[in-house]
């Protein structure tokens, strides 16, 4: 019996930990969204350690004039990865941190179409881990 409540405990834990990391990056967009951010967007993602995974980038509908890429790793995701992708550029964050942000101008939104995710580090030796990828841009100001 003693086998079963930490295993147990374990799996209670894992959907909150995944919850909490939805909720956390919601929040923060709504953040951007009152700073003028009208194109944000939110997947959510379970990550094995060094497996990249690949998004399909499609550009806002309307012009930008600028915008950003981030993830945020769970709780076990010790470094992540995030890279842009376009024809013939790419940009990169593989800092070791679990909360990568690239920086996109104009051009670049317009022009992506990849987004590779990667989990280059764990701890306590865990193999899968809860990611989420935001993205937020601006729109170009029609008024002037």
């Amino acid at each position: 019996m003693k086998r079963i409540i930490p295993l147990l405990t374990l799996l209670l834990v894992i959907p909150v930990t995944g919850e909490s990391l939805h909720s956390e990056a919601v929040s923060f967009l709504q953040r951007l969204t009152s700073r003028g951010y009208t194109g944000t967007g939110i997947i959510d993602l379970k990550l094995d350690l060094l497996e990249p995974c690949t998004v399909i980038v499609y550009s806002p509908v309307d012009s930008s004039t600028g915008g950003f890429y981030a993830a945020l790793g769970g709780n076990n995701i010790l470094d992540l990865c995030l890279r842009v992708e376009g024809d013939g550029w790419f940009i990169e964050d593989s800092m070791p941190d679990d909360l990568p942000v690239l920086s996109l101008d104009s051009a670049q939104v317009l022009s992506a179409n990849r987004l590779i995710i990667r989990a280059d580090d764990m701890i306590r030796g865990f193999l899968s881990d809860s990611t989420v990828i935001i993205w937020a841009f601006t729109p170009v100001d029609r008024n002037n």
